[in-house]
């Protein structure tokens, strides 16, 4: 449901962030930055927290998600749509003028993780019978099922609502738009989401205006019914759109979705675009269509491949995907080897949190002295907040470093702290970094050539915008481009250095409860003042 600060909040901030600008091949859209636990909880100032009492017996992960909104005009009557951009799926869709709008119950406690229900979501990987309750608690739910209708069926756990609730933040009137035409071929269209929350409508083309730029023809969903409250901007693959994962009447196809039909009208050169989150404390980020600011990022841009995890389902990767061969703790004075095993990494700029196999956040855990709760969190020292300490992604030989303050969730009353990593304990390879990965990369996404390229980041108000013609200028090949392996499962252990580091050895400990693994105190770690956002 929608709350109203939350709509008066989005609408004041997306009407001053989301001024984008057009020219030499590219476009430059900024995004307002909002963090909850469902999009109509989402604020500002939302940061992630371990909620729940003092006898770790009901702990749970607040405002784990981010949200990044801008502001899209309609037709040729320009209806204003405040809409939530996302890179983890690949639609444009908004609300009807007369939408029939549905208020759905959502309880704080569940996990609200707003991606489109797919049979073969990529978050699936992380499902499992043996799943820790830290993970149950912040994985996606899953109903598959449901997409054999296009009409839910009512349930007690929704209701019937005053369409403002739907369309406070911008719907669309068709009838008022000369230039809109329905697309009588498309299937009708259906997406539901993690939470429940759904949309359903009909697919259609018009003209979409990103500040001055008018771009003609561009594929929109038009939902006439959901219990949502705000549309999306879908840039993912194509093969993520929902016309291309299921459709149980018509084959499934894709269409030019909005970074492409950018390029199918002149705007941009290349189907790419370029990410920037700014720092940690920001409220605000970059999408840069079709091109690189080479102010953004430090040392080398060097390009990985997005990898193909089903390739006996799909021709082509559907999400973004990359080789994650080794993970590292440490500081100025040492290091300690996490693991060397390689594994799919998704880049999902719309999670707050780091997904690692539980084996991973064992060993990170212990080498921190972490102490498992009942609700099997890990309870930290808190000067890690301060640390100058940080871990080390190697992505087939681009290394970057990510805080570890960035990692540290304190509780309602800051008297304690978190380890704020999410296991898995299903033994697939596959983790997830989220923004507290994200905001320390800068990422330029090649759709067109399944591609990323990343360096690490530069936080700068400066500008250096180059376009992107054929290839990602100035980018090099990353050394592991070509020699990326996956096994099917991860080892049993991590592969963690036994040498002791300075003065403090690895032992075992007796606290991870069924868990082996090998504990270090991390040692010349000096306070510095970062302040910690996930």
């Amino acid at each position: 449901m929608l709350y109203l600060p939350y709509a008066a909040l989005l609408a004041s901030v997306v009407s001053t962030m989301s001024t984008p600008q057009v020219q030499n091949k590219h476009l430059k859209l900024d995004f307002s930055v909002l963090r909850g636990d469902s999009r109509s909880s989402a604020t500002q100032d939302g940061y992630a927290k371990v909620v729940g009492g003092d006898n770790y017996t009901t702990l749970y992960i607040a405002n784990k998600k981010n949200y990044y909104s801008s502001t899209l005009k309609i037709g040729s009557n320009g209806n204003q749509n405040s809409v939530l951009v996302d890179t983890g799926s690949s639609d444009l869709w908004i609300m009807a003028s007369d939408v029939s709008c549905f208020i759905q119950f959502r309880s704080s406690k569940r996990s609200i993780e707003d991606f489109p229900v797919f049979a073969h979501h990529h978050l699936r990987e992380f499902e499992s019978d043996g799943s820790t309750p830290t993970e149950k608690i912040a994985k996606r739910a899953y109903n598959a099922t449901s997409f054999a209708s296009s009409t839910p069926a009512a349930t007690p756990w929704q209701w019937s609502a005053n369409p403002s609730v739907c369309t406070s933040l911008g719907s669309f009137n068709t009838a008022d738009s000369g230039s809109f035409k329905v697309n009588t071929t498309a299937p009708d269209f259906y997406v539901e989401y993690g939470d429940g929350s759904y949309a359903s409508g009909i697919w259609g083309t018009d003209y979409v205006a990103v500040g001055g730029l008018n771009v003609s023809d561009v594929s929109i969903a038009i939902a006439n019914k959901t219990s949502s409250e705000v549309g999306v901007l879908g840039i993912g693959l194509t093969w993520l759109e929902v016309t291309s994962i299921f459709n149980d009447t018509q084959p499934a196809y894709t269409y030019e979705n909005f970074p492409v039909r950018l390029k199918s009208t002149g705007v941009i050169n290349k189907v790419a675009y370029s990410l920037y989150l700014n720092d940690t404390n920001a409220s605000s980020g970059t999408v840069l269509f079709g091109a690189v600011d080479h102010a953004k990022y430090s040392g080398q841009l060097q390009t990985v491949p997005i990898i193909n995890t089903r390739p006996q389902i799909r021709k082509n990767p559907i999400a973004f995907y990359v080789g994650l061969d080794s993970v590292t703790l440490g500081d100025s004075k040492q290091n300690i080897s996490i693991a060397n095993d390689t594994l799919y990494a998704l880049l999902d700029s719309g999670t707050t949190l780091t997904y690692l196999p539980y084996t991973y956040v064992d060993a990170i855990a212990a080498s921190l002295n972490g102490k498992v709760t009942n609700s099997e969190f890990y309870e930290v020292s808190c000067k890690y907040n301060t640390s100058s300490a940080f871990v080390t992604y190697n992505l087939s030989g681009v290394q970057i470093n990510a805080p570890l303050s960035d990692l540290i969730l304190s509780n309602e009353k800051g008297t304690k702290c978190y380890l704020g990593l999410v296991s898995s304990t299903s033994g697939r390879p596959v983790a997830i970094l989220g923004d507290s990965f994200l905001r320390h990369a800068y990422v330029v996404y090649n759709l067109e050539d399944y591609e990323i390229s990343l360096a690490p980041v530069k936080y700068s108000n400066s500008e250096n915008i180059e376009a992107i013609s054929s290839t990602v200028p100035s980018a090099v090949k990353a050394p592991g481009y070509s020699s990326t392996s996956f096994p099917s499962f991860i080892s049993t252990h991590p592969l963690i250095s036994t040498t002791p580091l300075s003065t403090a050895g690895l032992k075992s400990s007796a606290e991870s409860k069924a868990y082996y693994f090998a504990k270090s105190l991390l040692i010349g770690i000096v306070g510095v003042s970062l302040i910690f956002v996930l």
